[in-house]
């Protein structure tokens, strides 16, 4: 018994001793002077100690001489390469051993090798860079001021934090160093200010923010959208009904809806809560307050048991006087409504489409939500003016399956979507058959999601489908798909499998060319606005990387901290 005690005893402590030094072979990476030269904190106290510089002479930058680079394009090629390497290393533990860094079980050397630096060991890659470098004009920004400078100006590289961005994207905001730039160039040409950022087609009305023009959040109600949304609410004449994920306070959305209550217009609402009976917007209380007929999908009314389970409630509309539909993806909070998130929305005056949403809102009124509903129907090519208009709901009416992949199936020259996410595989199949059709497909998608496990983004790239990673501080909440200027899919609903099979969440699907246009117009300008460096990487959603994200007051990646306390703005 004492031999088996003792060696037990030695298992463990053998246990122990392998996790200590498992534990300890982790590493923080402090700065990065080079892909070649890196500062590791080597003795685990925070601070760049002497000794801490680590130098991998076998990590070069290589370029294929016969391209004769000028002094600028080695320079951009160059931090370019530690533009490369800071976002491998950003917010990663490494670990260092018998001279070598890993990242995530990955040899550092191996994966710079094969990122395009060196020609002579991923010369494809490489080839994509140079073309990258040579059809853009760049400036060198610093990132504190948004001063901008041409390569050789003397104060190009004083400031601390700069960066090398291209023509197109830089922040609307851009002041140009008058010692260094001779040129008649104005970032603000062409760009439509938020607040009037939308196109009437008669009895459909189109709205779409920007959020490279809108740095900083506020609770005004100054988006076309929002305005339209007060608009109606004080027009109401007998009901307001609204189905919201959630509310962040905006006064004047909340004077409006006391004001209607008060001459005798019957408001009612719909909205989420958690497994908690909690929001995930603060002020969602505060409007269910204020509303007397109001019901989430957690609680019970008359002693009826709500439909709760862990699935969200996540439409975004409004119907008025039973004559017209506001819906699409904007929330009822500050960010969305101020444009400093991209959203796209619709105002339909259809009492037959009201009439449509309406049963849709009922069941949810009197505690069927998610998978507890019945399927409305009645809702296909309902002809609105020049335009053809369906509507669908989750999770009865299967919308990806039922009516988005025929759609991608069907196109024939492009297929534009900026979206908040793309996690549906079967979605993300189609679109590279569509592409192997040749058939052109362009996504921009939200940052924050292209980083978690189960975005599409790497197999879509992998598949020669162009994706950018948007890089400013609002988020890219749209959940849109634009085709060939004739159809036009917006709503509520990310495109992911809960979206489809579960969650609460209505679409349009709208046919008219004048519209598609208009926004495919906006997927252009949008585009860019963003930097091409990101159809290759992925931004960090707070750094210096997403402009204006350091600067906001708000917790981009949700961790808790904001501005110069997060790692990604110092």
């Amino acid at each position: 018994m004492k031999k088996l005690f003792l060696l037990l005893s030695i298992v463990l402590l053998c246990i122990s001793c392998t996790f200590i030094v498992y534990k300890g072979s982790f590493y923080e990476v402090l700065d990065i002077k080079s892909p070649s030269c890196i500062i590791v904190d080597l003795n685990h106290n925070g601070a760049y100690d002497s000794g801490e510089e680590l130098n991998f002479p076998e990590i070069t930058i290589v370029q294929d001489g016969k391209d004769k680079f000028t002094e600028e394009e080695k320079f951009i090629f160059n931090e370019l390469a530690k533009n490369y390497t800071a976002e491998l290393f950003f917010n990663k533990k490494i670990r260092y051993t018998h001279s070598k860094i890993y990242i995530d079980n990955k040899d550092y050397k191996e994966l710079f090798d094969t990122s395009g630096f060196n020609y002579k060991t991923a010369p494809e890659k490489y080839r994509e860079l140079v073309k990258y470098i040579r059809s853009n004009e760049f400036y060198i920004v610093n990132l504190h001021n948004l001063k901008a400078h041409k390569y050789g100006c003397k104060y190009a590289l004083k400031a601390e934090n700069y960066k090398v961005i291209e023509k197109s994207a830089l922040p609307l905001k851009t002041d140009f160093c008058k010692l260094c730039l001779n040129t008649d160039f104005h970032i603000k040409e062409n760009v439509i200010p938020v607040q009037e950022m939308s196109d009437d087609f008669g009895k459909i009305k189109i709205f779409y923010t920007d959020f490279t023009t809108k740095l900083t959040q506020d609770n005004s109600c100054s988006t076309a959208l929002c305005k339209e949304l007060l608009t109606r609410i004080n027009q109401a004449q007998t009901s307001i009904d609204i189905a919201v994920y959630g509310y962040r306070g905006i006064p004047e959305i909340e004077t409006a809806l006391q004001a209607a209550i008060s001459r005798g217009v019957k408001v009612r609402l719909v909205y989420d809560l958690d497994k908690k009976g909690e929001s995930i917007y603060e002020d969602t209380t505060t409007l269910a307050s204020l509303i007397p007929h109001s019901v989430s999908d957690y609680t019970s009314q008359q002693g009826i048991k709500s439909s709760y389970t862990n699935i969200i409630m996540h439409n975004k509309f409004y119907i008025f006087d039973d004559s017209a539909v506001i819906t699409g993806s904007a929330n009822l909070s500050p960010s969305d409504m101020s444009g400093f998130n991209t959203n796209s929305a619709v105002a339909v005056d259809s009492s037959q489409i009201a009439g449509i949403y309406k049963k849709e809102f009922e069941q949810m009124f009197n505690n069927k939500f998610h998978t507890q509903k019945s399927a409305i129907g009645g809702g296909d090519n309902i002809k609105i003016g020049t335009s053809i208009v369906s509507v669908y709901f989750s999770p009865q009416d299967k919308i990806t399956v039922n009516y988005i992949l025929p759609l991608i199936r069907s196109a024939k020259k492009y297929i534009y979507i900026p979206a908040f996410l793309i996690t549906d595989k079967w979605m993300a199949d189609e679109l590279v058959a569509a592409k192997k059709r040749n058939v052109d497909v362009k996504i921009i998608l939200d940052a924050l999601n292209a980083h978690s496990k189960y975005s599409q983004i790497k197999y879509l790239r992998s598949n020669d489908i162009e994706v950018k990673a948007e890089n400013y501080a609002g988020k890219l909440h749209s959940k849109m798909i634009i085709i060939d200027d004739e159809t036009t899919v917006l709503g509520s609903m990310n495109f992911s499998k809960s979206g489809q099979n579960y969650n609460d969440e209505n679409v349009l699907i709208i046919k008219d060319n004048a519209i598609t246009a208009a926004y495919r117009k906006f997927f252009e300008y949008l585009w860019q606005r963003i930097d091409d460096w990101w159809l290759m990487y992925i931004p960090r959603t707070e750094g210096w990387d997403s402009i204006g994200s350091c600067t906001d007051g708000i917790d981009n990646n949700y961790d808790g901290l904001i501005d110069s306390a997060d790692a990604g703005c110092k």
